[in-house]
């Protein structure tokens, strides 16, 4: 009976050390990343305050703007808006010995907004090779494992001579409790904390790097969470390596791989077994758990560069629901091939490029649909002179989905499987020819844009097919004295399966400098007409005049002024759905920047 009693101690004793030597393991290794990361940016930040750029000489220096806008607007219909709305908006710095700390604010009479980023403190200061990265910050290490994800805390990045290393240690999320009393609309969230160490090494064209990043949610930060929450505290290694090369100073090579491990429920226990039996063990990232998922994804190019052409190849690899907590979001589950070749012909005043690839998802088989996708682009830019300029476009997207039926045991439908084909093709096309000389200038500007889009599916009546067509034409035409006239034609033709529509009309615009090029004022006139399925809309008539002046100030310190002031006039006349209406918009805007 002891002996039975002493045996049920004992393996008690023996499952408590067992979870807590692999917690005091975890422990101690992020203890002691955590203290390297910080001694290195004290270091950096001791013995740098970037003493070239900072210092008592730098002193306090104070820099900004503020802007006051007064919005009238006026209507014999709808009210749009309301008639009168004055917005007061400004930013200020604050320099202190050559750290910025900026306030911003803006404040309506309609609606009031108030920032302040200085309560998210982010200090960078620097020193010859030795940059550390304090308070609310963010860095990137490579786009799969660390990637712009903001934390708090710090950071250092050195580059003696061709060596580069980096640290990282701070909170990636705050934790946030779940309080559906005061707060009923946000969601809860573990505390999560990361770390990250780079390693690399660059010698001009050449350069090879290794990054890890482990990031853990602290799963006793929250006290409890809805019943219906998915929420799970989540535990993550990333290892990324990236190299790039050139070899015989023509060929080019990169290649960026890297693999994730993510244990998306710590909570989670694995069973370890040894003399004694089996023991319940709290699960560590390595340990292969019904929730623990591994991804990888690879990203490689080759290129030759040549002095009139070159060609390059790219591959790119993102596994199905690849996940790091280092960054927001991925584009995973996609397989991508490229080729993109170049040239360049008559001494480089030719210039034609493609780009072409495919692409296809559903690369574990595992999803209902399966899409792939061709993109073709073809560009040539002509440059004969100083006056022309020739240019034109082609592209050619097509992708075929195939959707796949759940499998059911009784009965088996062919209606249900789906084949679907998009296919969109656009040219684009420009000329552009410039005569007189800089004292008049004369250019005349033709483009165009021709789209096509064609839907169809195996399934009776899937088809739709619609036709887009755009031009615009325009002519500048430049005066003495600082004045400009534009004249301009616009057309819109959109013909499809279940509307046709056309929208034109003709624009007229000038420009005049005054008081040696401080007041700048302009007029436009615009005319546009529709007609959809047929028949006629009303015509919309818009007017506008603009007055900018930014007086010359002697004393540049002593900041600029600025007084802008422009109207615009929109009638839309009566038509066979709807009675004339007539819109006023004038706005009042000072600025003054010190």
């Amino acid at each position: 009976m002891n002996m039975g009693r002493h045996m049920k101690h004992k393996n008690l004793f023996e499952r408590i050390r067992g979870r807590t030597s692999v917690t005091h393991r975890s422990s101690l290794i992020t203890h002691h990343l955590l203290m390297l990361c910080v001694l290195l940016v004290l270091s950096a930040y001791a013995n740098a305050q970037n003493i070239e750029s900072l210092g008592f000489k730098k002193g306090i220096k104070l820099s900004g703007g503020i802007n006051w806008s007064n919005i009238f607007y006026a209507t014999n219909g709808d009210q749009r808006r309301d008639p009168y709305t004055t917005i007061l908006s400004g930013n200020l710095n604050l320099n202190l010995y050559g750290y910025d700390m900026p306030f911003t604010f803006t404040w309506s009479n309609s609606q009031r907004g108030y920032t302040q980023p200085f309560n998210r403190l982010s200090f960078t200061p620097q020193y010859k090779w030795i940059k550390a990265y304090l308070g609310y910050t963010s860095m990137t290490f490579s786009p799969y494992t660390l990637s712009g994800h903001s934390f708090l805390g710090g950071g250092v990045e050195l580059s003696p001579g061709n060596w580069r290393f980096a640290m990282m240690a701070g909170r990636l999320n705050k934790a946030i409790e779940y309080d559906p009393l005061n707060h009923p609309n946000q969601d809860p969230a573990y505390k999560r904390m990361g770390y990250a160490v780079k390693a690399g090494y660059e010698s001009g064209s050449n350069a090879i790097a290794v990054t890890l990043f482990t990031a853990n949610d602290d799963k006793n930060s929250i006290r409890q969470l809805p019943v219906e929450s998915t929420l799970q505290p989540q535990r993550n290694l990333a290892i990324g390596f990236s190299g790039r090369t050139v070899l015989w100073s023509v060929v080019s090579v990169d290649l960026e791989y890297s693999h994730s491990l993510l244990n998306t429920d710590t909570r989670v226990y694995t069973v370890a077994s040894d003399t004694s039996g089996h023991t319940l063990s709290e699960s560590s990232l390595l340990d292969k758990t019904a929730t623990t998922r591994s991804f990888g994804a690879v990203n490689a190019g080759i290129g030759y560069n040549a002095s009139n052409w070159g060609v390059q190849l790219r591959y790119e690899r993102v596994a199905p629901d690849y996940q790091t907590l280092g960054a927001y979001y991925f584009n995973n589950d996609m397989e991508n091939y490229t080729i993109a070749p170049n040239v360049r012909l008559f001494e480089g005043k030719l210039s034609i490029a493609a780009n072409a690839g495919i692409q296809r998802n559903n690369l574990d088989s595992e999803r209902e649909a399966t899409t792939r996708r061709f993109v073709g682009a073809v560009s040539a830019n002509y440059v004969p002179g100083e006056r022309l300029n020739l240019s034109a476009s082609y592209s050619n997207f097509s992708s075929y989905t195939r959707n796949r039926p759940s499998p059911d045991p009784f009965t088996t439908n062919p209606m249900d499987s789906l084949d679907f084909y998009q296919v969109s093709n656009s040219i684009n096309g420009m000329v552009a020819y410039n005569f007189g000389d800089k004292e008049k200038i004369r250019s005349v500007m033709f483009s165009t844009t021709y789209q096509r889009m064609n839907n169809h599916s195996n399934r009776e009546g899937g088809g739709d097919l619609s036709d887009f067509i755009s031009s615009n034409a325009g002519y500048t035409h430049g005066f003495p004295q600082d004045m400009t006239l534009i004249a301009a034609l616009n057309a819109n033709l959109n013909n499809a399966s279940q509307m046709k529509s056309l929208y034109w009309g003709p624009s007229l615009g000038a420009t005049k400098m005054f008081l040696q090029k401080t007041l700048r004022s302009g007029a436009n006139v615009a005319y546009n007409q529709s007609r959809i399925d047929g028949k006629t809309d009303a015509p919309i008539l818009s007017t506008g005049i603009n007055l900018s002046w930014s007086p010359k100030t002697k004393n540049e310190k002593a900041g600029k002024h600025n007084l802008n002031c422009n109207a615009t006039w929109i009638q839309r006349f009566k038509s066979e759905t709807r009675p004339a209406q007539n819109e006023l918009t004038a706005t009042l805007t000072y600025g003054y920047n010190f």
